[in-house]
């Protein structure tokens, strides 16, 4: 990725949460795949499930009737179906090839789902359960939340606020959990998805460009500026690493990592002799 890039996913995170467009950011954030990504094939895909959906729903078509409509034509004719042999697979994560594939983890399938309902009006939002993302959708009262991951199997809301008791939610109460997040926490949750698959790959230049991603999202994140500086530094990108480190170490004193501090004095001790070496 480049410049162009981070700056066209900070565009596109800016202003007021229902101003967030969701859709261009997963589709910059495809772009960390490393393939030729075309956002419009990919509106233009999702705009013609959405057609098929609304041909399917009827006339003035009632929120069951529009959902059982969208089931119906993402599971049952194009066979949408979550990643379970290949779950961390980061082609799961990218939205254009969730869509060419028709396989995903819970947050992108959730993501189509969103895309298509806003699409034929049905009132939709994203619910960060732990560990496993869904959907919810109608009105305040009487919402229905449903997995895209199980291919639209509806969940019963006493036995999710029931599994949610039965977890340390560090004393939050568990309603909390079935609210709706905003657009930008559905990207931080994708990117922090990759974050972790690109770590635990140690691919360094897809790790550093996923967090360049979150920077724009939580641009007050010292973690975060440390950690690309150690990867600026491990890329060769001295110039960029410095500045990174010294802002992560400043900020984290006596909490800052061992690894981080020693970057840092290399770097210090190399500028330093360079600017003796003059």
């Amino acid at each position: 990725m480049n410049t162009a890039d981070f700056d066209a996913f900070e565009a596109a995170v800016a202003g007021h949460p229902d101003e967030v467009d969701l859709f261009s950011a997963a589709m910059i954030i495809a772009r960390l795949g490393g393939h030729p990504v075309d956002p419009h094939a990919a509106a233009r895909a999702l705009d013609i499930i959405a057609e098929d959906v609304l041909a399917e729903a009827g006339d003035r078509p009632s929120h069951e009737a529009l959902a059982h409509a969208i089931d119906h034509q993402l599971f049952a004719v194009r066979g949408f179906r979550g990643s379970f042999e290949h779950y961390d697979d980061p082609e799961n994560s990218y939205l254009d090839r969730v869509l060419e594939r028709r396989v995903g983890i819970p947050i992108t399938l959730s993501l189509v789902y969103l895309e298509i309902a806003a699409r034929v009006g049905l009132p939709a939002e994203g619910v960060g359960f732990p560990g496993h993302f869904i959907v919810r959708y109608g009105e305040p009262g009487s919402y229905t939340y449903l997995d895209p991951f199980q291919q639209g199997a509806r969940l019963d809301e006493a036995e999710l606020l029931a599994m949610l008791r039965g977890l340390d939610l560090g004393g939050a109460r568990p309603e909390t959990f079935l609210a709706a997040v905003t657009r930008r926490q559905i990207l931080q949750r994708m990117l922090n998805n990759l974050h972790v698959i690109f770590r635990n790959r140690r691919d360094i230049q897809r790790w550093h460009d996923t967090i360049e991603l979150q920077l724009r999202l939580a641009p007050w994140n010292v973690a975060l500026i440390g950690e690309r500086g150690m990867l600026r530094y491990r890329l060769g990108r001295l110039d960029e690493a410095l500045p990174d480190l010294e802002t992560y170490v400043s900020v984290t004193e006596k909490d800052a990592s061992p690894g981080a501090i020693r970057l840092l004095d290399q770097l210090r001790i190399r500028y330093r002799n360079m600017g003796e070496s003059r």
